[in-house]
């Protein structure tokens, strides 16, 4: 057995020799949650050996299997798949040769990762262009924008994101492909031979990341979720100056507030697009992990409060000063162990009247993948969540003077960020800041709850997929700090202090919630503006 390897084993069984017992009080056994606990998973967690814990990745499977191990010594019983912790995800492959593919748009060849960028299926078309708005049909909401369009043996044009007027929300309830079709579904039904996407400000979030990744073989590789990668049509999304470019030659505006308004067309039988996209599609596979404590209530147990965290980050890259590694200490080591150490405090203390759902998340730095899979795919009843709380970097603070001292974006050491807590249920979070005022007194900062916050960090991160399922949710977060996907962010950049403050403070909540006589009340509905 390699050293590094054998070292860490001797580490976990350590860590399995540690039996600690606490009294409960009147947040149940929040007083077992201590900061070695966090220092000593965390190590683990954020070590060079588990090599950044890419999804998917030989370092996150290793995380995974830790972590299940913990869970069955302490008696939280799996919810995974066929009675395991783990629930298992396919992701598709898709390795795009960017030396042999090429776009040329109404005469312009167009620069791979620059100019365009796709997920597509091995292709060659040459065919016009029609503009189809969003290009989602609703029928229940009068919204069809193909009528007296003609797609067949054409390639069309959409404008990225949803309808004017419509939220992610407002499809969830329908039948894909019966009460409501996206562009891919009705393009495939109806004979169109390609999609081009305009895109929205969230796809271009992501832009620079699907990029970035052409290698220097000339070949780029991305994993997505199935459900997100069209299959059986090519998608080519453009950037705004080619998307600006294309409409300004037909003396149309490509501003986004006019396109959304902008009725469907067919652009003139010169402005054509030609694509060779040489592709290769394989299958690949990670892991969420669930695990659920009973509650003690025979009415309110077949209810759950949810606690989340995603416990992937950025794997390996390129060196900087010698290091490679993303560790994520604290994103997302910090929530990934928080959650574990709470798991194992409510495992060995009194149980509330509600269950308690711990749901680790695989694949967040790519797009949500987990918390998308999960809430789309539960393994107990959807609508028995009453409250989610995710965690996602609870660990950092703002440095007291010095470098970085002025830095508003984090948080001082008595100082959370609180996302979300009011959005959906205004008795949330008033039972969230009684909480605090009757236990530790931190500081609960609010800004990110702006709705023009420019960081859209409501939208960011794995509690989204819950609320957007109408589950309210809480969201923490110690803020945008100078490590932020970096190989700096390193356990050695902990403040453990505030983190235990951070994690029994969100202990004592979820076991608040897990006892009210009553779900907490949605009297407010979430939108997700783009």
């Amino acid at each position: 057995m390699p050293p590094r390897i054998l070292l860490l084993f001797v580490f976990v069984s350590f860590v399995f020799a540690q039996d600690h017992h606490s009294s409960d009080n009147q947040f149940g056994a929040v007083d077992y949650l201590t900061t070695q606990q966090l220092r000593d998973y965390l190590t683990f967690i954020a070590s060079d050996e588990l090599q950044g814990r890419d999804t998917p990745s030989n370092g996150l499977n290793t995380a995974a299997k830790f972590i299940t191990t913990l869970l069955s010594r302490w008696g939280v019983v799996p919810k995974g798949d066929n009675g395991t912790y783990f629930q298992s995800i396919s992701l598709l492959k898709s390795v795009v040769r960017t030396n042999s593919s090429s776009v040329t748009l109404n005469g312009k060849s167009l620069t791979f990762g620059e100019e365009y960028i796709c997920n597509a299926e091995e292709t060659s078309i040459t065919a016009r262009l029609v503009y189809v708005n969003s290009g989602y049909v609703i029928p229940g909401k009068k919204i069809d924008p193909y009528k007296g369009i003609d797609v067949k043996g054409k390639v069309i044009v959409v404008l990225g994101g949803y309808p004017k007027g419509i939220q992610s929300a407002d499809l969830y309830r329908l039948k894909k492909g019966i009460e409501y079709e996206t562009p891919s579904t009705y393009a495939v039904k109806h004979g169109a031979v390609g999609i081009v996407v305009i895109p929205s400000p969230y796809a271009l979030e992501r832009w620079d990341r699907d990029a970035k990744k052409v290698s220097v073989s000339g070949e780029v590789t991305m994993l997505d979720l199935p459900s997100v990668i069209p299959q059986g049509i090519s998608q080519i999304t453009i950037s705004l100056p080619v998307a600006e470019q294309l409409f300004a030659s037909i003396h149309k505006s490509s501003n986004r507030d006019s396109l959304t308004v902008m009725p469907s067309f067919e652009f003139p039988s010169d402005v054509t697009i030609t694509a060779k996209i040489s592709v290769s599609l394989t299958k690949e596979k990670s892991q969420n992990i669930i695990g659920v404590l009973e509650g003690n209530d025979p009415k309110l147990k077949g209810e759950y409060v949810a606690f989340g965290a995603h416990y992937d980050h950025l794997g390996i890259g390129t060196p900087v000063n010698g290091d490679s590694i993303y560790n994520g200490a604290d994103d997302d080591g910090s929530g990934t162990v928080a959650v574990l150490s709470m798991a194992e405090a409510f495992a060995k203390g009194k149980r509330p009247k509600r269950s308690l759902l711990f749901v680790w998340h695989c694949g967040e730095e790519k797009g949500l993948w987990g918390s998308k899979y999960f809430t789309d795919h539960p393994t107990v009843p959807l609508e028995n969540i009453v409250t989610q709380l995710n965690i996602d970097m609870i660990g950092r603070s703002r440095p007291a003077r010095g470098e970085g001292s002025d830095n508003t974006k984090v948080t001082g050491s008595n100082e959370i960020f609180v996302i979300g807590s009011t959005m959906m249920s205004t008795e949330l979070g008033e039972l969230s800041e009684k909480v605090n005022d009757s236990f530790l007194h931190m500081t609960f900062n609010y800004f990110y709850d702006n709705p023009n916050d420019p960081e859209r960090l409501f939208y960011r991160s794995d509690h989204y997929n819950y609320a957007k399922h109408g589950i309210p949710i809480i969201f923490y977060f110690d803020g945008i700090h100078q490590d932020y996907h970096k190989v700096s962010d390193e356990v050695s950049k902990i403040d453990f202090e505030k983190y235990l403050k951070v994690t029994k403070t969100i202990f004592a909540t979820g076991w608040t919630i897990a006892n009210l006589p009553h779900r907490p009340i949605v009297n407010k509905v979430v939108q997700r503006h783009f």
